[in-house]
């Protein structure tokens, strides 16, 4: 386990916003995940496991706890059946099951999530749901000291969520059953996904990703339409690239960030009196 004190969450996540957390620890395999779980529940401190943290926002002021970064690495594949820890990264995971000839979850390259952030949001793209091939997540639940094994089924998945949401339970790995095909195949798939993502959002730039959930319209659309895009609060802009995506353009702040999400509800409220939900989870 590495052990930071006092360290920038700016580092830890792709929007590059937030202030410094007491503790930053970041663990390579499960035992050293589950352990600084035990420790933190065991001292009474607050924390929070985060993979690439390309969906959250840091607080301005920081974490009052500690952050455990999930670098765990581990994959292992058998006929259809893929092994892999919540810290491997998908697009990582991607180029492991092409050599395998193995097929299912391509589209989702180029997304910056790892397996564990996969299962928690129910990641999708391009008609590809990560939790359509999801066999069994296993997980620690730190209230009990025990482990746990959830089938697809008891995950509750659905659109950018799932029971990883709200039951607290740490995700170790999850098991997949996937398919298989030609390696050109699959590769083509690939890239043309990755093409598709580089040319209609802001990939350079950095990003929490799609800003608000889709519901009875597709938020980005009325974005749009309401000519908001390239507004600036300070640093954070509406990207002029993909209205969905709130962009840092330099050194942006999570009020900064708050301050845009509330100026875009506010005006999609009066134009069709919608509430929109934010997709991006706020970590303070």
């Amino acid at each position: 386990v590495k052990i930071l004190k006092d360290a920038s969450l700016k580092e830890f996540c792709t929007f590059k916003i937030g202030g410094n957390a007491e503790f930053v620890f970041i663990v390579e395999n499960t035992y050293s995940l589950v352990k600084m779980c035990r420790y933190c529940k065991k001292n009474n401190i607050k924390f929070k496991v985060i993979g690439y943290g390309s969906n959250l926002l840091f607080s301005d002021l920081g974490f009052n706890g500690a952050i455990i970064v999930n670098r765990t690495s581990n994959v292992k594949m058998f006929g259809k059946s893929v092994w892999a820890d919540s810290g491997v990264g998908v697009s990582t995971l991607i180029q492991k099951c092409i050599r395998k000839r193995l097929s299912g979850i391509e589209k989702l390259a180029g997304i910056p999530s790892t397996v564990g952030g996969a299962c928690v949001n129910s990641m999708g793209a391009f008609n590809t749901n990560f939790a359509d091939f999801v066999e069994y997540v296993y997980c620690y639940n730190p209230q009990t000291d025990k482990f746990v094994k959830l089938a697809q089924k008891d995950c509750n998945f659905g659109y950018r969520s799932s029971c990883f949401k709200s039951n607290n339970l740490i995700i170790i790995g999850a098991k997949l059953h996937l398919k298989k095909d030609e390696k050109e195949n699959i590769k083509e798939r690939m890239i043309e996904a990755i093409k598709t993502k580089n040319s209609t959002q802001p990939t350079n730039y950095r990003s929490a990703g799609s800003v608000f959930k889709r519901g009875s319209i597709i938020p980005a659309k009325v974005i749009d339409e309401l000519g908001l895009k390239g507004l600036r609060v300070n640093d954070a802009e509406i990207s002029k690239i993909h209205a969905g995506f709130i962009v840092n353009l330099n050194s942006a702040t999570s009020k900064d960030v708050k301050e845009l999400i509330s100026i875009i509800k506010q005006r999609v409220l009066e134009h069709c009196n919608q509430e929109l939900e934010t997709e991006i989870e706020f970590v303070e």
